[in-house]
């Protein structure tokens, strides 16, 4: 009877630790969506990332990103890095999928030319959200981005001048790209 008890007893150890982890992953993935289906949008700076990324040198930069919440953990949302001077004639636009597992948050870009990313070691608030990421270059990439009320996202999703939106097979005005990039972000 002991020992079924000790095993009794770890059983419940075990899933309680996973209860706590599963509340807290709910807990940051709630904060980082806004908990709604509409998700929240964050703008600022990260920092190295344009350089690494781009090669792109200068701090008239800036990233929007939308986390729209489509489960407890996990959801989709969208990532616009633009030059302030010309924010609709320079810039990226990626679609991503998000999910939140033992505190880490983990992004995978429509554009799969690119790692998935991992923030590790951050904090998140209502209103800010900053801290690490690692995007497969082994660099630790700091971010700092604060919770904004609106974005105007469609310049993004329907630029009917891009390439990539007529020569690739999409209609025009049927669906809103998944990636696309002009200026000094198109390589």
């Amino acid at each position: 009877m002991k020992k079924f008890t000790s095993i009794l007893t770890m059983m419940l150890i075990a899933a309680l630790a996973f209860t706590f982890t599963s509340c807290e992953d709910e807990y940051i993935a709630d904060n980082l969506s806004g908990g709604t289906f509409y998700g929240k949008t964050w703008q600022g700076t990260i920092e190295q990332y344009y350089h690494d990324r781009w090669g792109l040198t200068g701090n008239h930069y800036r990233t929007v990103m939308q986390f729209n919440n489509e489960g407890y953990t996990s959801g989709t949302g969208y990532e616009v890095d633009y030059d302030l001077n010309d924010p609709y004639g320079s810039y990226y636009y990626s679609e991503f999928e998000w999910n939140v597992y033992n505190g880490i948050i983990t992004i995978r870009y429509a554009d799969t030319g690119y790692a998935p990313v991992h923030i590790y070691d951050y904090e998140l608030s209502s209103t800010w959200f900053e801290g690490y990421f690692d995007d497969g270059t082994f660099n630790d990439t700091y971010f700092r981005l604060r919770a904004i009320n609106n974005f105007d996202w469609d310049p993004y999703w329907y630029d009917y001048d891009d390439y990539y939106y007529y020569y690739e097979g999409r209609a025009a005005g049927n669906s809103k790209q998944k990636s696309a990039a002009k200026g000094a972000f198109a390589k």
